[in-house]
């Protein structure tokens, strides 16, 4: 008997995710300075960040397949412009945009420049940070450069400043993409019914998403 499937890895990565908020429960509290993240802090938060992302990627990917755009000039578009494209009822572009702008500057290592000071009680803290890396159409379109935060979810955009808060926010965005497109068509994105192991108990995906919520 012949079958036929068609990969994608996007739910694999929820377990990955569930583990990695384990340990950013754990190293969090207290970890962060004046002008970056915990050590701890930052590499679990940056993982899950970079994860969501990656996860949705994946999804987006079986849609564009199940909507016959592999191979069309659709296909050519990024994440959040194809899906406005397909559905203009679509609501999270620009929160889309700026999961996937986190993303980049993480997985690219923006540099930046930063000098700081020392204040009596306080430690260590910023004065001045200058970004020296070139950032593309989607990162001057959506960053503040004053809070050096993005417009419409207040991440960070200085890859050692982005902690639990912005992980948070990437993984609710993430699902809430998600859960769009599941409403949209279960067969281009079913995961509402997926669970996850977390600190020894079965969740379901959103239940752990509105867990990791209420710790913003």
């Amino acid at each position: 008997m012949n079958s036929e499937i068609v990969t994608i890895i996007g739910s694999s990565y929820f377990e990955a995710i569930s583990a990695l908020l384990e340990r950013l429960d754990k190293h969090e509290k207290g970890s962060s300075s004046g002008f970056q993240a915990g050590y701890y802090e930052s590499g679990f938060a940056a993982s899950i960040c970079i994860l969501s992302v990656v996860a949705l990627e994946s999804y987006v990917m079986r849609t564009r397949y199940v909507n016959n755009a592999v191979g069309s000039d659709l296909n050519r578009l990024a994440v959040p412009e194809y899906l406005k494209g397909i559905y203009p009822d679509f609501p999270l572009h620009e929160e889309t945009t700026e999961i996937f702008v986190v993303r980049d500057l993480l997985a690219h290592n923006h540099l930046w420049e930063m000098q700081l000071e020392l204040e009596e009680g306080v430690g260590m803290k910023e004065k001045d940070a200058t970004r020296k890396s070139s950032g593309d159409k989607k990162f001057l379109g959506c960053v503040d450069r004053g809070s050096g935060k993005t417009r419409c979810l207040g991440l960070n955009v200085v890859p050692i400043k982005v902690g639990a808060d912005d992980a948070r926010i990437s993984l609710k965005i993430m699902w809430r993409v998600l859960l769009f497109l599941e409403e949209k068509n279960r067969n281009q994105c079913y995961v509402s019914h997926l669970h996850v192991i977390h600190k020894g108990r079965q969740f379901k995906m959103g239940e752990l998403v509105g867990l990791a919520e209420t710790c913003t």
